[in-house]
């Protein structure tokens, strides 16, 4: 899957809604039945959310293959801009429950009765969010998440509320951060409109009894111990512990700079 894109300038920024299924990250990955299975009966008596088929998750990476996720189809993704100041609020969340369903409860230390591959360790969002560090040691890449909006005016039209599409897309491509795209899958090329998924850490799906935020390497390691040893292994080949060792005490003496520069203002010398 090939992709071309381009960046514009900040004009107003993209607010993410402050409720528990605000990120609907469990609607694009294997919690979600490919057959929307999950809400039984109901598939056949409801329509399909404003999200669905428009909205789409890519993750990318230079030199790496673009990866493109479906969404579940009763996901509701909405965008509304603000009575009061140039900002844009975006929400995501089940079109049929309106609150995390019961599938999603237990996401992503469960990972549904999916055909896909199941979830294991620290969860793709939660290391999305993590410390630059932590994803050096990690990856070969550096990678990004995006919402990919098809650009056309049906699907602005349906995930906008109370604006004309013409005028919602100039708003949102004006947006804070967000590219314009084209992106190909075999033989058809699309142009979507890319919203960099925000790394938070509150009321996020992924914040669980056993996925937690990663908030350095060591506790990363010792949570997920036997994930992340293979992960370097595989990276590292028998040089892993050496590697690790150094990347922890990288990061203790940056963490360490930054407390005295909080502390004297002054950069440590």
């Amino acid at each position: 899957m090939g992709i071309n894109c381009t960046l514009n300038k900040n004009r107003s920024n993209i607010i993410f809604a402050e409720n528990e299924c605000s990120d609907g990250m469990c609607c694009f990955t294997c919690v979600i039945p490919p057959d929307n299975g999950h809400v039984g009966f109901l598939k056949f008596l409801w329509k399909k959310g404003s999200g669905y088929p428009y909205v789409k998750l890519l993750v990318t990476g230079e030199g790496y293959k673009n990866e493109l996720y479906d969404s579940c189809k009763f996901l509701n993704f909405t965008i509304s801009a603000s009575p009061t100041d140039a900002s844009l609020k975006m929400d995501l969340r089940c079109s049929i429950y309106k609150r995390r369903p019961v599938q999603c409860m237990g996401y992503p230390d469960e990972a549904g009765d999916s055909l896909f591959e199941k979830m294991s360790g620290p969860c793709i969002f939660n290391e999305y969010a993590a410390p630059a560090s932590y994803k050096k040691l990690i990856y070969k890449r550096d990678w990004q998440a995006f919402y990919a909006i098809q650009d056309d005016v049906k699907a602005i039209r349906n995930i906008f509320v109370n604006e004309d599409a013409h005028t919602a897309r100039e708003l949102l491509i004006h947006a804070k951060d967000v590219h314009l795209a084209t992106i190909s899958a075999g033989n058809e090329e699309s142009n979507y409109i890319l919203i960099p998924l925000p790394k938070r850490i509150q009321n996020i799906l992924y914040l669980s009894e056993k996925h937690q935020p990663i908030g350095t390497i060591a506790q990363a390691y010792h949570r997920w111990q036997e994930k992340i040893q293979k992960n370097l292994q595989n990276h590292y080949g028998t040089e892993w512990e050496m590697k690790l060792k150094n990347a922890i005490e990288t990061e203790e003496k940056d963490a360490g700079k930054r407390r005295n520069e909080d502390t004297t203002g002054n950069p440590e010398c």
